[in-house]
């Protein structure tokens, strides 16, 4: 990005699932709102930021839609930034379509990702809001919606975890020579799992493992066993793993999925600093090529959202969590920037069965995270709201995300 320039980020498509028409529940609202602190960066409240829609609302600090009417269809929306005197200093122009709830056939959707995906949430209010939606993967904890969501995991560790450290085990990683049925991971994570007193940390908690039987594959001390009447044999040394979604499918005898979720960037951005964003971003956008590539070699048709990361919460929140490492503004830059890469590389790719969620754009930045009330000083009989969260939204934040979500899935199967 050039000095002064300021990048407004935004897909090339916005898509919204609105309430059904004519309904007679009044309270079956909904609502999507784009907040101008989260898309553009660097942000001012300078600005005079002017929008060009036909419908919707601009409120100051965020456009909203919450009033639809009949055959909407699909529309201009354009967001300009003018600096003082009436100098345009960005302008953004995108489509947006509004999709009317209504029966689909049953479709199966997995959603990959870190904390936000292992919390459940959004992909739970995802799958409310959608018609015969159902969700497959191999965590399930307390939404009852399936998933592969693990905190803390960066993309890049579901290529690296074929042994557990503590933090469970990437269900994709298999060694290179071997069928994936037959491949049961690492010995440690499955002892673990098999206990019903030592699988319920944070880490580990909604996965299941079934019984050992003879020929079954293990991971152990850098090497691999077979298992045949309650021994253990070594058959190699040293295996060489591989990232397959096809043998992922194939073990673990899980529904292909019509439509795959990716949220990821919170621990990729958090403590990179400015100095390595370059180097962490192309990474980052390496790790979800092949990723991408992976599940489209297991089937071409197969749709792929690409979900851009949200914003944080304060920097209260970021100080009581990281202490002195990192900072909100910090955080705000690298995330707002792995969104604008990741618009360079996946929008614009729907004829590629890949697909781009703008969630950065919908999280309620002062409300769409949890907060309390909390005294200035030991000293002091004040107290202030402040956000307690440095990266997590709330639930409300949540079901924006799920709301946005929601909407790129009605598209996808509005095309089917």
């Amino acid at each position: 990005m050039l000095e002064n320039e300021i990048t407004i980020i935004l897909p090339e498509k916005i898509s919204i699932l609105r309430d059904t028409q004519n309904q007679g529940i009044c309270t079956d609202r909904e609502e999507y709102s784009i907040y101008y602190q989260n898309i553009i960066y660097p942000y001012s409240e300078e600005y005079d930021i002017q929008i060009e829609c036909e419908f919707g609302k601009n409120l100051g600090n965020c456009w909203r839609l919450d009033e639809f009417t009949d055959g909407m269809g699909i529309f201009d929306f354009t967001i300009n930034i003018y600096l003082s005197f009436g100098v345009l200093a960005a302008s953004r122009q995108c489509a947006i379509e509004v999709f009317e709830k209504k029966e689909h056939e049953e479709a199966a959707l997995l959603c990959i990702g870190d904390s936000m995906t292992r919390d459940e949430i959004y992909i739970s209010h995802s799958v409310n809001k959608s018609k015969k939606l159902k969700t497959v993967g191999l965590r399930n904890i307390n939404h009852g919606v399936n998933h592969e969501g693990r905190g803390g995991w960066t993309c890049g560790a579901y290529f690296e975890r074929h042994e557990d450290d503590g933090w469970g085990v990437s269900p994709f990683l298999f060694p290179v020579g071997f069928e994936g049925k037959i491949y049961y991971g690492s010995k440690r994570f499955y002892d673990m799992m098999s206990d019903t007193r030592t699988c319920t940390d944070y880490s580990h908690n909604g996965t299941a493992v079934s019984a050992a039987e003879n020929g079954m594959l293990f991971y152990e001390n850098n090497a691999l066993f077979r298992y045949d009447n309650g021994a253990l044999t070594e058959i190699e040394r040293e295996p060489v793993f591989e990232f397959s979604f096809a043998k992922y499918i194939e073990r673990y005898s899980i529904e292909s999925p019509h439509i795959v979720s990716l949220l990821f960037g919170a621990n990729e951005f958090q403590m990179c600093g400015y100095s390595g964003l370059k180097e962490e971003l192309s990474v980052f956008l390496s790790n979800l090529r092949k990723m991408i590539q992976s599940i489209h070699e297991f089937d071409s048709s197969i749709k792929i959202i690409v979900n851009l990361p949200v914003c944080g919460g304060s920097q209260y929140a970021w100080g009581i969590r990281m202490g002195c490492a990192g900072s909100l503004k910090q955080y705000d830059y690298c995330i707002k920037m792995a969104g604008k890469a990741l618009l360079e590389e996946f929008d614009g790719r729907r004829c590629e069965n890949i697909f781009v969620c703008p969630m950065i754009a919908v999280c309620d930045p002062q409300s769409g995270f949890p907060y309390d009330n909390i005294k200035n000083n030991i000293y002091s009989d004040k107290s202030e709201t402040l956000i307690t969260d440095w990266v997590h939204p709330s639930e409300t934040g949540y079901r924006q995300m799920g709301d946005a979500l929601a909407g790129v899935i009605a598209d996808i199967r509005d095309e089917a």
